[in-house]
């Protein structure tokens, strides 16, 4: 012992145990002076002394444990220096009084201080309240009314003798009274650890003596460790909370200043593990959000009202994130001497004192200015950046917290010079110099920055497109509360009303209708499904928000909103996220295992949820109708099914690189089982358009035909797959094309042309020899007309192949030549066809020549003429797109019956088939042995069995042509391979149909023939006769 006049011993824990039935405890505070010596001798006595607790009852109590708590020596100038004994701590009291003492073992005093005790600090705290089934009086809210001292003497008397049986009991006190029956709340302080077994016990039991329901949270039973603190920031930590009892799992909680408390369970960087002795939170990551106090509550098999509760603040040095802006932006040396940059290091506001520095630059101050939302700023100037010619200079920050970790971000500023190039100041935007990037800060109802880079060399810049990414300021706020979730940081299911109704909210204001405000709300919704898969939530009716959830995926597809899911950049599939995020959230309800019994909540304008049950013949077969799907079998015998309408077009429109035009509904189904499934899609198909039933893949992340069949054109709607998935429909975006179909046409086209223009000569060469007659004049007038139209029709076709390949005024007038020229050809068979037929019926009636020219004039121009008017007038006076494609430079095909492509049809099909019939009229007729008896004239008789067997080449060929037209109308191309044979088929005979009629024209026919022989026989002849005579005449010259 040291030196003193005297040694003073102050005992805390004089533990005193009445001997009565109830065993009631009481700790008593006692000083003692005593010198050194005596030390020893009044241990001894302590430890043995009995004291009477009431004369009037035969009752004793006994000093049961004594602890000497503090020690104090008394030097000779009066001061007083006190020690706390291992496991003690100075009482909140001389914290109070003397904070230079608190977190001290050793504490000085002026003079002998009676309160400089110190306390245990295993001592237990309980805060609780009991609910009494009372009516709850006025007086009781008033502290001083004689029923609320009554009733606080009397329960307090109440709870201290049973209490006070659990050993180094030391007060307890009822602090207030309040309404909701009658509640009264209490605190409680015992020295010591107690058994959790008893303390239950005894609650119990005052529960039923009082029939009352008690809520108590007890501190100092369980304990959290100390560790070394502050934490480095990004660093690891792990809290562990310890019990001495058997007490069943913890619930872990948290809360940053005084926000609501949140629950702590695993997360991305949070992982709670537990065993029977202790229970440990680790943090992967240690930032801003882990920053406050963790705490762990256990609860006993025996009672759920009871909290045995731990706490620790974990302190965290943090760093922070770095927003360096300049102003100006790009300061300007055209014009200037001297120019002051200011630069700007902006970061949020947080209680860390960070340690600033610039690298190369001096501070304007030490001290942050205030800004908006809760950010301060850091200045420095750079001097004049025109003296030395700089294209730019860089400024650095540096930010340093206590632990000596630091951020920092660097700064390059453009600086424009004479030779810069620059984008001239733009709506708000400020000069910029070319290949940099000038940036505004968004509005205050929102966060972010918007970009816009300046491009260009020479002279003057351009100003690329604006990239925002303002988002709102509550979806902001939305995502941060869903990242906590996901961070392990709050329940999802006890969550999810709030986040929902929020988003349903924030998706129903119209400055949704950006791609960041709508790239934020898909993103809420892929976290929530991250979240509650990560914290395997399976949530029911009851509980999960179907309605504003449903309402928040609905609102995003409104078709005001289509523009606003195309970034200007490529930032990845935002559709595909949104589906899986939705597709994920139904995914964690259990409403195939336990249906709903409100289908309305699942019904929203483009989003629709279908739970399907065989058992159950009650359940919806189908969507509404806008959706234009519906599911026509399926052998699961439960499925969700969920359709998407105005999502489809979101999508990736490719497949296996061919273009495609997307269904705008997407159809999603969750099955009890794999199973095969029929869908039906009222999809428009345009003919000869491939159809494509698809389902995405998400190992290639593209759509996939794998599984999944097409019903063809006789089911064209129809879809079948033999798995489950995300499926839509895909129209090529293209018709069919045939493999060298192109060089076919163009090569017959050829062919025709050059034989057209020859038979035109031939006709010229044998006129005089072959036209004799009426009959051969009608016939050759027919031919040389029916080849002047086809010669300018094919003519026409082949100038104008594409649209590239003329120009664009050209489209009109070359339709207009081709519609006109082809049906004009079509007219004069149909001359021919006719004249042929009067010939042969009535054989002695013979057509006078200008009566059949009149005729066919007529019939071979007028016709064709009214025709093309009256379908140029009809069709929106020739609008492109209406009379004729600007694409093909033809007529339109829009469906059976519709389109002005039928202005040709028509008329060629009443021409072919009358030919046709013309052809078996004839040659019935010459099979008849009497009608070539009946003829006395063997010239008429040849002109007309010649004229029958052109009809007979002729006919047939046109005929053959366009009646394979129409079936290449009625076969879609889709229909293979019959489809293929016909178009080829049709497509070598019309583009070789000039050849033909070389071949039946003209070849064909004897008398052309002989007479083209002996026109070049006569000119053979001409020729050898001059060269003869040229023989004859040279000798004479020659002397």
């Amino acid at each position: 012992m040291k030196s003193c006049t005297e040694f003073i011993l102050i005992l805390l824990g004089l533990f005193i145990k009445a001997s009565s039935g109830e065993n009631s405890t009481q700790v008593y505070y006692i000083e003692v002076y005593i010198e050194a010596e005596a030390y020893k001798n009044f241990m001894d006595l302590i430890s043995t002394l009995t004291l009477d607790v009431n004369e009037s009852v035969n009752s004793s109590a006994t000093v049961q444990n004594i602890s000497i708590t503090t020690e104090c020596n008394m030097l000779t100038t009066g001061i007083v220096i006190c020690n706390c004994n291992s496991g003690y701590s100075w009482s909140e009291e001389v914290c109070q009084n003397y904070s230079q003492c608190c977190n001290q073992n050793e504490c000085m005093f002026n003079d002998p201080n009676p309160r400089a005790m110190c306390l245990s600090i295993n001592k237990v705290f309980v805060n609780g309240s009991f609910t009494l089934d009372e009516s709850f009086n006025l007086s009781l809210n008033d502290p001083g009314s004689q029923q609320y001292k009554e009733f606080v003497q009397t329960y307090t008397s109440q709870l201290e003798s049973v209490y006070s049986t659990l050993g180094w009991f030391d007060s307890l006190m009822i602090t207030r009274l309040r309404k909701g029956s009658v509640i009264a709340d209490f605190v409680m302080l015992l020295t010591t650890p107690f058994e959790v077994a008893q303390f239950e016990r005894i609650t119990t039991q005052l529960e039923k003596n009082n029939r009352a329901t008690f809520n108590l949270t007890v501190t100092g039973i369980t304990s959290i460790p100390q560790i070394q603190q502050p934490i480095p920031y990004n660093n690891d930590v792990s809290i562990t909370c310890c019990k001495p009892e058997k007490l069943s799992k913890p619930m872990w909680s948290f809360q940053k200043n005084a926000q609501p408390s949140q629950n702590i369970t695993n997360g991305t960087e949070a992982t709670v593990i537990s065993s029977s002795q202790h229970s440990t939170v680790y943090i992967s990551k240690t930032t801003e959000v882990w920053k406050g106090t963790f705490t762990c509550d256990y609860k006993s098999d025996q009672s759920d009202s009871i909290r045995y509760r731990a706490s620790l603040y974990l302190d965290i040095a943090l760093l922070p994130q770095i927003l360096i802006i300049s102003d100006p932006q790009f300061p300007s040396c055209i014009g200037q001497t001297k120019l002051d940059v200011t630069v700007q290091c902006i970061i949020t506001n947080t209680t860390e004192n960070y340690s600033v520095n610039w690298i190369g630059r001096e501070p304007v101050n030490n001290k942050p200015d205030p800004l908006q939302n809760g950010l301060i700023s850091y200045q420095t100037h750079v001097a004049n950046p025109c003296a030395e010619s700089l294209e730019w200079v860089n400024v650095t920050c540096v930010f340093v917290n206590r632990l000596n970790q630091t951020a920092n971000t660097t700064l390059y500023i453009p600086v424009i010079q004479k030779s810069s190039t620059v984008c001239k100041p733009d709506n708000g935007w400020p000069q910029a110099k070319a290949n940099f990037t000038a940036v505004k800060f968004c509005d205050p109802t929102t966060v972010g920055l918007q970009k816009r880079s300046c491009t260009g060399y020479g002279l003057s810049g351009n100003w690329g497109n604006v990239i925002s990414e303002c988002v709102n300021r509550n979806l902001r706020d939305i995502l941060n509360d869903v990242m906590d979730l996901q961070r392990g940081l709050g329940i999802v299911v006890n969550n999810a009303d709030k986040i929902f109704s929020r988003l349903k909210q924030s998706t129903e204001q119209k400055s949704i209708n950006t791609f960041p405000n709508v790239n934020e709300s898909v993103e809420v919704l892929y976290v929530m499904q991250n979240v509650s898969k990560i914290q395997k939530s399976q949530w029911n009716d009851t509980v999960f928000p179907f309605q504003d959830f449903l309402s928040s995926s609905s609102n995003l597809l409104n078709g005001s909103l289509n523009d606003s899911w195309r970034p200007v950049g490529n930032v990845g599939n935002l559709a595909l996220k949104y589906l899986r995020a939705v597709e994920g959230i139904i995914d964690q309800t259990n409403l195939i295992t336990a249906p709903m019994t409100d289908m309305s909540q699942l019904q929203q304008d483009n989003v629709q949820i279908l739970i399907y049950s065989k058992s159950d013949p009650s359940t919806p077969q189908t969507f509404s109708s806008d959706f234009g799907v519906s599911v026509t079998e399926i052998s699961s015998n439960i499925s969700v099914q969920t359709a998407f309408k105005n999502l489809g077009s979101k999508f990736p429109s490719t497949l296996n690189n061919i273009e495609t035009v997307p269904s705008e509904t997407v159809l999603s189904v969750i099955g009890d089982k794999k199973t095969k499934i029929s869908v039906e899609y009222n999809q428009e198909r345009l003919p000869n358009h491939e159809m494509y039933c698809v389902y995405w893949d998400d190992i290639n992340s593209e759509w996939s035909e794998e599984g999944c069949k097409w019903g063809g054109v006789s089911k064209q709607i129809v879809c079948t797959c033999n798995h489950l998935s995300a499926f839509t429909i895909l129209m090529a975006k293209h018709p069919i094309e045939l493999k060298y179909m192109e060089e076919l046409t163009y090569t017959g086209l050829g062919f025709s042309i050059v034989s057209l223009t020859l038979c035109l000569v031939i006709e010229f060469l044998v006129w005089n020899a072959v036209v004799k007659t009426n009959i051969a004049h009608f016939r050759h007038t027919v031919l040389v007309n029916i080849a002047v139209c086809l010669l300018i029709a094919h003519c026409s076709f082949l100038a104008a192949p594409g649209p590239s390949a003329s120009p664009p005024y050209w489209c009109l007038p070359l339709t207009l030549m081709k519609h006109f020229c082809f049906l004009a050809a079509f007219f004069w068979m149909l001359c021919l066809s006719l004249g042929l037929l009067h010939q042969v019926i009535f054989v002695f009636v013979h057509l006078r020549k200008k009566v059949y020219l009149g005729l066919c004039l007529f019939l071979g121009y007028i016709c064709p003429l009214a025709i093309v008017i009256v379908t140029f007038i009809t069709y929106d006076n020739g609008r492109p797109g209406s009379y004729y494609s600007g694409e093909t430079c033809w007529l339109i095909y829009e469906a059976a019956l519709k389109g002005s492509i039928h202005a040709f049809l028509f008329p060629v099909f009443i021409i072919v088939f009358v030919n046709m019939f013309t052809m078996v009229v004839v040659i019935s007729r010459i099979l008849k042995s009497t009608l070539l008896e009946v003829s006395s004239h063997d010239d008429a008789k040849e002109v007309a069995r010649s004229i029958v067997k052109t009809i007979v080449l002729l006919t047939p060929t046109v005929g053959i042509t366009w009646i394979l037209g129409l079936f290449v109308l009625m076969l879609d191309l889709t229909t293979t391979p019959y489809a293929q044979i016909v178009n080829y088929a049709f497509t070598f005979f019309n583009s070789f149909q000039g050849f033909f009629i070389l071949l039946t024209g003209c070849f064909g026919e004897k008398k052309v023939r002989n007479a083209l022989l002996k026109r070049f026989r006569q000119q053979h002849s001409v020729k050898c006769k001059s060269e003869s005579s040229t023989g004859l005449t040279s000798p004479t010259n020659k002397t």
